[in-house]
This record gives structure tokens, C-alpha cells and sequence, in this order.
């Protein structure tokens, strides 16, 4: 009998992971100046990321694109962004 050196994936296993972590890069003067403003309003930065990244999702696609269409106006393009 052969035994195997991996257990089969069960089914539970092959779905995606419930979070995910990602690295973004900020500019440190703005990101330092956001932290102030949380700390002064809110106390924590990662709430108002979520509630960000909600307000975007929420959006329609038109909104999403005049959200975006704003940045760049004021930001420019990000690098690498073309």
C-alpha cells in the first residue's frame, strides 16, 4: 500500500482565505497628516480606511470614475499608472 507524502485537499481548503493583506505606499508627509487627523477625530486610521474603501464599492461605476477623475486632477497619476 502506498502511503501519501500530502494530504488530499478537502474542498474547505481550496476556497480563497477570508482576508487578505496587501502593501500600499504613501506619501509621508500626507499619510502622517491623515494619522494626526484620526488620531484627533477618530483614533483609528484603519476605520476610516474601511469606511473608505466601502464608500468607493457602494459607488457606481460613473461615481467611481468621477472620484478617480478628481485625484488625478488634484494628485496627477500615480506611478506607474498610465
Amino acid at each position: 500500500m502506498v502511503k501519501r507524502s500530502k494530504p488530499a485537499k478537502s474542498s474547505e481548503s481550496a476556497r480563497k482565505p477570508l482576508t487578505m493583506q496587501r502593501t500600499y505606499r504613501f506619501n509621508t508627509e500626507l499619510f502622517e497628516s491623515f494619522e494626526e487627523d484620526c488620531a484627533r477625530h477618530l483614533a483609528n486610521p484603519k476605520l476610516v480606511l474601511e469606511a473608505l474603501i466601502l464608500h468607493w464599492l457602494e459607488q457606481s461605476a460613473d461615481a467611481r470614475g468621477s472620484i478617480a477623475m478628481r485625484h488625478r486632477e488634484r494628485f496627477g497619476n500615480a506611478v506607474g499608472e498610465e
